[in-house]
């Protein structure tokens, strides 16, 4: 879930939370002990909002426990003084546990609460108001919750659906520019067998006429020309295996070209390395940064950098997500520490609580 709709949902709530407010204002002024518990309730249960859906990315004890002093606060509130609107606020719950509860825990506590709406309505008219209105909120809370669960699954599939697409691409675009460039190299290859043998053929049959009739210029020329021809092939045979070198900065391009969130900026001007475990290392370091941005940073922007000095090869990433306070090492950050260990290099993680993570590579530049 991005910040963006985050915000859409925080700033949604609210207004919704106001509207449910504003009616009863005038009426609670005619009991002023109630009123104030009634009031309490529902500034209480804004602050909780607020709180809560800042975080509906991390679930865990805390959020639950927030979650549930919401639905406290309207009970409380129905309780103390009873309007008839008090039940929206329930709905609004059930849109967090949507985006954070599965089924086996977001049903039973819709239920509870709504029985526990049920119970302070009572509390406060009595039987047959609380049948009355506590049954249809019911309905709108589980067709909230459902509905938010459902965009939830279909934006975690859309997004990794763009993610293997981009992932697709990228290994489509490297294949292709590998093909290119075998194909130029067998081309090359054959160059210098074929003509090359001729050459050399050619220049040690001038070599033997020289010998034999004297030097003359004209021969010397043919001489000349002929160990400038092998010279320029042999130079043409070199260039095309350098060619071979992985450029960082178009792979990545079309790693990130096609994943909608968050947006990755590349800056690794005019680099192309020419060792392939150091390139392929490298290319493993970028693949699984953008992946961890996309399954779990929560992240609207992502900067990756790679420079080349000081004899050494330095990646640095950062995104502007949440971060977490303790970050684990999954496969994915474990396998890229054991590849660059076994070339001499070394991966640096920090983050904290709303400070994104930040990543830095750094490796031996010796062949670069």
């Amino acid at each position: 879930m991005g910040q963006e709709t985050l915000r859409l949902v925080r700033l949604t709530g609210l207004l919704t939370w106001l509207l449910v407010a504003m009616p009863p204002a005038v009426e609670g002024l005619e009991a002023p002990s109630e009123f104030r518990t009634w009031l309490a309730g529902m500034v209480a249960f804004a602050v909780l909002f607020a709180w809560t859906t800042g975080r509906l990315h991390g679930p865990g004890p805390t959020l639950y426990a927030a979650l549930a002093a919401q639905s406290l606060c309207v009970v409380v509130m129905s309780a103390a003084q009873y309007h008839g609107l008090e039940g929206t606020l329930l709905v609004l719950v059930s849109l967090q546990l949507g985006l954070v509860a599965p089924r086996r825990v977001g049903l039973p506590w819709i239920a509870v609460q709504s029985l526990g709406m049920a119970w302070a309505i009572q509390h406060h008219w009595a039987l047959r108001p609380a049948l009355m209105f506590a049954p249809p909120y019911v309905g709108f809370q589980v067709l909230t919750f459902l509905m938010v669960q459902l965009l939830a699954r279909e934006a975690a599939a859309r997004e990794s659906l763009s993610r293997a697409n981009a992932e697709l691409l990228a290994t489509r675009e490297r294949l292709a520019e590998s093909a290119r460039l075998e194909e130029r190299l067998r081309i090359a290859r054959e160059l210098h067998d074929a003509m090359g043998h001729h050459l050399a053929g050619l220049s040690l049959n001038l070599e033997a006429v020289g010998q034999r009739q004297g030097s003359s210029p004209p021969l010397e020329t043919a001489r000349s020309l002929t160990r400038r021809l092998l010279d320029d092939l042999e130079s043409l045979v070199d260039a095309v295996g350098r060619e071979r070198d992985l450029d960082l900065a178009r792979a990545l391009d079309a790693l990130v070209r096609d994943i909608p969130r968050p947006r990755v900026h590349v800056s690794a001007p005019d680099l192309a390395i020419s060792d392939p475990r150091r390139a392929h290392a490298l290319w493993r370091c970028c693949q699984e940064i953008v992946t961890n941005a996309v399954k779990h940073a929560e992240a609207e922007n992502l900067w990756i950098a790679i420079r080349l000095g000081d004899g050494r090869i330095e990646l640095t990433a950062r995104d502007d997500g949440n971060g977490c306070a303790q970050p684990t090492s999954g496969q994915g950050l474990e396998g890229m520490r054991e590849r660059l260990r076994e070339l001499g290099g070394v991966l640096e993680l920090t983050t904290d609580e709303g400070a994104g993570f930040h990543v830095r590579v750094i490796l031996p530049g010796r062949a670069a």
